[in-house]
């Protein structure tokens, strides 16, 4: 009876993997979030300039500087503001990791994604040099993806986002990527898509009543 029970109980493995490919699965889940956590903590004590833990707007404006990307002061406070949650013009720890965590997990694209794409940028960019080279997207995608098609996403992304030719991929050429990216989400958003099909109802019922209009006036 109990080892009937112990079988009516364990988990079953996931449809089509294998219980050792799905324990390997699990492993590098739990390995990839150590490391993530490890490497979102050096971010935010390179930004944290003057150690009080807290990351204000002018540590930030000095690393976006630093990355080469040229934004207003204002636009660094809006940073800031749109992931502030006790609203003290600066970001601790805890609203650093909540920040990254809830783009991380969001599928509707409506998260603020400002910082939280200069933090992933700067997570890739271990040497601190400014750009990501092909052995950090390397990896990237070896901790996602395990060895399978690495070769050819990571030629795939160095193609796409590295658009000067020098093999490296600077703050810029990384936004402009997460930007089409971006755009491509929204544009297949159900939300979105139910909008544009109300404007061009809209607009056919436009031209319509216009055609009446003038139909008359003849």
């Amino acid at each position: 009876c109990r080892r009937r029970h112990q079988q009516l109980t364990r988990p079953k493995p996931e449809h089509g993997m294998s219980r050792k490919t799905q324990e390997a699965k699990k492993s590098r889940e739990l390995y990839n979030e150590s490391q993530e956590l490890e490497s979102l903590q050096r971010v935010f004590e390179r930004l944290d300039k003057n150690g009080d833990k807290k990351v204000d707007s002018e540590e930030l404006y000095d690393c976006i500087k630093y990355l080469g990307y040229k934004c207003s002061k204002k636009e660094v406070q809006d940073m800031i503001w749109e992931v502030d949650e006790d609203c003290d013009l600066m970001l601790s720890w805890e609203e650093f990791k909540q920040m990254y965590r809830r783009v991380r997990a969001d599928k509707s694209g409506w998260e603020p994604r400002r910082l939280f794409t200069m933090v992933e940028f700067m997570m890739h960019d271990k040497d601190c040099s400014g750009t990501i080279d092909s052995d950090e997207c390397l990896e990237i995608l070896y901790r996602r993806l395990g060895h399978d098609q690495v070769d050819s996403k990571v030629n795939e992304f160095m193609k796409q986002a590295d658009l000067d030719g020098d093999h490296g991929v600077s703050f810029a050429e990384y936004l402009a990527v997460e930007k089409r990216s971006q755009d491509q989400l929204m544009r297949n958003h159900p939300a979105l898509r139910y909008s544009q099909s109300l404007i061009e109802d809209t607009k056919m019922e436009n031209r319509r009543v216009l055609k009446g209009v003038a139909a008359r006036g003849h």
